[in-house]
């Protein structure tokens, strides 16, 4: 909680918290959304938002209505980072553990409820494959229109090619981060699939030494954005705020 506000004094742009119950590393976890709740109420101007939450982990009317929650809590700063979710444990603890090409599915099947909620006025029913909904309607709206931006994880080629570009804002790497032969696929993928001239935003992510050292290269592929991760809690103040030094200067 105290990162997330030091980061909104510091006007740095964004604070992502990780969406997830249990992992490989920890079972020791907090719920993202409540947290983020709880940041919304305490912070002023920075963007609040996962990376990212798997969306065939919850109802997607459930999260819908979490995520417009905040939204209105922080007066339009969240942004839903979305992917279809890796972690078998925390599924078969919490929900419904499917192979990627279901879960994959799941996430644009629930994307589309989700955004429906978030832009239909009149209560309307859904019958998809995996979901369904009588009589559904969503009030009070997010203050953002049509809706929250929705960031991306994930590398696979559908994943990228159908539902970053259909309903991606930004895209985000995966943590630790990945090759740069890798890193210039997703880009001429993500690229390509721009539309009606909507750009999506490409990230890359790192400690605050690795930032340091590939920030111009990545910025000369085409990145517009620095995520700070891996980087131990008792260091997060000294390292956020010499990124906040880097990104003045950029801003110059």
């Amino acid at each position: 909680m105290d990162m997330g506000c030091l980061a909104d004094s510091l006007g740095l742009d964004f604070f992502l918290v990780t969406d997830h119950y249990i992992t490989p590393i920890s079972d020791v976890s907090v719920d993202a959304w409540v947290v983020l709740a709880a940041l919304a109420a305490r912070t002023e101007r920075i963007v609040l938002g996962t990376c990212v939450t798997p969306i065939p982990f919850r109802p997607p009317q459930l999260l819908a209505k979490m995520v417009a929650t905040v939204d209105q809590i922080s007066n339009g700063r969240v942004v839903l980072g979305a992917g279809a979710g890796w972690s078998q444990a925390e599924f078969d603890a919490y929900s419904k553990w499917d192979d990627d090409r279901t879960r994959v599915a799941k996430t644009v099947e629930g994307l589309e409820l989700i955004t429906k909620l978030w832009m239909s006025s009149e209560p309307f029913d859904f019958n998809g494959r995996y979901y369904s909904s009588k009589g559904a309607i969503l009030k009070p709206k997010p203050v953002q229109r049509p809706y929250p931006p929705l960031w991306f994880g994930g590398m696979g080629q559908y994943m990228l090619t159908k539902v970053v570009t259909k309903y991606g804002d930004a895209w985000l790497p995966p943590v630790p981060g990945i090759p740069e032969e890798e890193y210039r696929r997703v880009l001429s993928v993500v690229h390509r699939g721009e539309k009606g001239g909507r750009a999506i935003k490409v990230m890359f992510n790192g400690t605050l030494p690795e930032i340091q050292s590939a920030l111009d290269k990545y910025a000369k592929m085409g990145c517009e954005g620095a995520m700070l991760v891996r980087t131990p809690y008792d260091g997060l103040p000294s390292a956020m705020r010499e990124l906040q030094r880097i990104a003045r200067s950029y801003k110059q």
